[in-house]
């Protein structure tokens, strides 16, 4: 059987994989394949002769194409002699941000791998422009049964709708999914919006939303400012991997209650943006969630939709959510008045609302874990000369 391994800058411990990680990510493929994971925080301290060392006994090696570590993700491919596939899950035009000099690495990365595989199937053309190596769509696995596990019945949700965002969101055009859930609300179509807050901006956003939504306040003319410890120790690659743990441990050991991290304004409450788990537990408490977001993305907020049985009401700049929820899916991230009146549909017509997320639920289940390793398997068949015909022994 094919001897394959993953790797990324994900701050999951290095070794074998025997159950999911805590978050549906990428690193998930290590699980899927039951395999290893090595992280990038590891193998940047190694020599080129003792990464050679490290994935000698393997046939395929993932990589993943970090643009922000070009040079770092193109040295462990090189290391692995034509042994190493890429994979990208960032947006097609992220290379843009890279200098010159960087894409030509970022280029060099993509043809000196074996294969190179892709989130989304329609920028598949735009990378076999860029390489004579195989280029094929592989959807990372998603953590279905983990999700499925904190369904709420549709008759015991309360009429909330989940918005994903604040107003510090970036791209996520918050403004306009906001502008939704005040117009369902002033309808008396739900009684309840929720809001996750990014965590350095967590007050000043609050603030924000709840003077659109309700009048309040508005925020402070100064702008306050939180260290997020977090963003800085990964834009710094700072190995903390053991801090995560020790926090893990210590919120453990004081049984932190579960809405230690939110707040409540009027009929909004605010969630501070955490782990993947305690995000969709919180989230299957909603009837519809309305998603805005203008920038190409994987998707998994419709696939966490789709397993939770939530009608997700969003644009079609996501590959999941067009597949997932074609009925519900907006041409226009502007588009303000037909995203309510979708989600006017899906909370007054009970049995549109099931037809939604029946589809969603079922299409949902050719991406969780079993599904990728059979994607992956009948990938590696079609493509029988990226597997060595020899064991590769290390260079001395």
């Amino acid at each position: 059987s094919l001897r394959a391994c993953f790797t990324s800058y994900r701050t999951f411990a290095d070794g074998p994989v025997v159950q999911p990680f805590p978050e549906s990510d990428p690193a998930n493929i290590a699980f899927a394949l039951g395999c290893p994971y090595f992280s990038f925080y590891t193998l940047k301290r190694l020599t080129n002769r003792q990464l050679e060392q490290t994935f000698v006994s393997f046939d395929l090696i993932i990589v993943e194409v970090n643009l922000s570590a070009i040079e770092l993700s193109r040295r462990i491919i090189e290391a692995c002699h034509g042994r190493a596939a890429t994979y990208s899950e960032g947006h097609i035009g992220d290379y843009q941000s890279l200098s010159p000099t960087d894409q030509v690495s970022f280029l060099k990365t993509l043809n000196e791998a074996c294969m190179n595989f892709v989130y989304w199937e329609r920028y598949v053309p735009f990378y076999q422009s860029l390489t004579s190596k195989p280029v094929e769509y592989l959807p990372y696995p998603y953590m279905l049964e983990l999700a499925q596990a904190r369904a709420i019945p549709i008759k015991e949700r309360p009429a909330l709708a989940a918005i994903p965002t604040g107003l510090a969101g970036g791209t996520r055009n918050g403004l306009a999914s906001l502008a939704v859930a005040k117009r369902l609300q002033s309808e008396g179509l739900i009684a309840h919006t929720a809001c996750w807050l990014e965590g350095d901006s967590f007050d000043e956003d609050r603030q924000a939303v709840g003077y659109f939504m309700h009048g309040t306040p508005p925020p402070l003319g100064t702008k306050q400012v939180r260290f997020h410890w977090r963003k800085w120790l990964l834009e710094h690659r700072v190995d903390y991997r053991s801090l995560l743990w020790l926090k893990g441990r210590l919120q453990s050991s004081h049984n932190q209650p579960h809405g230690a991290d939110m707040s409540q304004l009027h009929g909004t409450t605010f969630y501070r943006r955490g782990g993947w788990l305690s995000f969709i537990g919180r989230l299957a408490a909603s009837r519809v969630v309305i998603d805005l977001n203008n920038r190409e993305t994987v998707g998994r907020l419709a696939l966490d939709c789709a397993a939770l049985k939530i009608a997700c009401i969003a644009a079609n700049r996501s590959d999941m959510q067009t597949r997932l929820f074609p009925r519900t899916s907006l041409a226009d991230s502007w588009d303000v008045d037909e995203a309510f009146q979708i989600a006017k549909r899906c909370l007054g017509d009970d049995e549109f609302y099931y037809q939604v997320v029946s589809y969603a639920a079922e299409a949902a289940q050719q991406f969780d874990a079993p599904a990728f390793r059979r994607r992956f398997e009948d990938i590696i068949a079609r493509h029988p000369e990226i597997i060595p015909r020899e064991p590769h022994r290390a260079r001395p």
